[in-house]
């Protein structure tokens, strides 16, 4: 019997900006219609944004009460949505954060006794705070404790969320799928275009990638750079570092990358770089992979080991001396771009299809409509 699935995602946007979540809500909602369920999909709405047309989307008008933080988002428009169709779907699925829309949402799928599932995409951490703890005490606790799954992307963030009293049985982990692309990146040996495609933020290290840019044009003075994101905080200083190591028309900031031109962005590179630390689960690693395009990583994401385990990728110390030398390797060797690129689609279909991700997701929706998140396979429950 089809599930009635409502996914709640706190902004779609024009820009990308809210950047994973997004993503993820998205490529759900498409592999659940696929698989003959009934999702919609309701989400905060920045007035430019289009939506998919094989799924319903409710867009509802969403702002930001400060500019600086994703933390102030509030849309009393979704919120009305939830309070009046709520009871129409078997499950809630929120996409949460500690911010001012999906919290509500979530507290009032509980009010109304809906079942609920939450996935928290590693943004809900101990964080000492005043202003957080304050936020924990009042409702992010009480949602988390209340909620009949939570979805984690690895071991790391299931501790986090223990943290905050979360019973361990509640938890369980599922990974992101990797989106569907047509196409597959080429190889070229002449001016090859290396790609950052992220949130212009200090953790994902815009910078280092800049300083990577110089380190890799001083012996291949070929070689094209393209930064893709929205300004989060760094954008002057992606600048300065272009201007600082004379880089002016080798290294290019692009703009915001809207997600329907992700796609084609990764295809038009030879390579990925994303230097982020304390990256839970990059989606852009995965849609590279799914593209073909070989990507250079750091040490500290969610994706490295398994990544690095299959040659999928090259796991770097995120220097941009170490990072250099991986692309220019890359770069240099047809066969060793090719071998990672292989790698990667191979493991895509192998372990990140969305097919076998959203199997997976039902029946994690029918433990939480069932009321028994106990059921859910031994194999997936954390600590088991």
């Amino acid at each position: 019997m089809p599930l009635r699935v409502l996914q709640v995602v706190g902004l779609l946007s024009a820009d990308g900006s809210y950047g994973g979540p997004t993503v993820v809500a998205l490529g759900q909602c498409a592999a659940l219609h696929q698989l003959g369920h009934e999702p919609t999909l309701a989400a905060g709405w920045d007035g430019a944004a289009s939506a998919p047309e094989s799924f319903p989307v409710m867009r509802r008008r969403a702002w930001k009460l400060s500019r600086r933080s994703f933390a102030s988002l509030v849309s009393p428009s979704l919120l009305w949505f939830v309070v009046r169709r709520a009871r129409t779907f078997d499950v809630v699925h929120v996409h949460l954060a500690r911010d001012l829309l999906t919290l509500p949402v979530a507290a009032m799928a509980l009010l109304l006794r809906i079942p609920l599932v939450l996935q928290t995409h590693g943004m809900i951490v101990t964080d000492p705070r005043r202003s957080v703890r304050l936020l924990d005490a009042l409702l992010t606790r009480r949602v988390l404790k209340r909620a009949a799954v939570l979805l984690a992307l690895t071991p790391q963030e299931s501790d986090a969320l223990q943290q905050l009293d979360v019973p361990r049985n509640r938890i369980t982990l599922l990974g992101n799928a990797a989106p569907l692309i047509e196409g597959t990146a080429s190889f070229k040996e002449d001016a090859p275009l290396v790609l950052y495609v992220s949130r212009l933020a200090e953790r994902k290290r815009p910078v280092a990638f800049v300083e990577m840019a110089a380190e890799v044009a001083a012996e291949r003075s070929d070689v094209r750079f393209a930064v893709w994101g929205p300004d989060g905080g760094q954008l002057s200083d992606v600048r300065d570092a272009i201007a600082r190591h004379d880089l002016q028309g080798t290294c290019v900031y692009r703009g915001a990358a809207p997600s329907d031109r992700i796609p084609e962005i990764l295809l038009s590179g030879q390579a990925l770089v994303l230097p982020s630390f304390a990256e839970p689960y990059p989606m852009v690693v995965l849609e590279s992979a799914a593209a073909g395009l070989p990507c250079v990583i750091t040490t500290d994401t969610g994706l490295s080991q398994r990544l690095g385990e299959a040659g999928a990728a090259v796991v770097t110390d995120g220097s941009p001396r170490e990072m250099a030398g991986a692309v220019l390797d890359l770069l240099g060797s047809r066969s060793a771009w090719s071998r990672t690129s292989d790698a990667a689609r191979a493991l895509v279909r192998a372990e990140f299809g969305a097919g076998t991700l959203a199997e997976a997701l039902v029946s994690h929706y029918v433990s939480a409509v069932r009321g028994s998140t106990d059921r859910i396979g031994e194999n997936r429950m954390v600590g088991q």
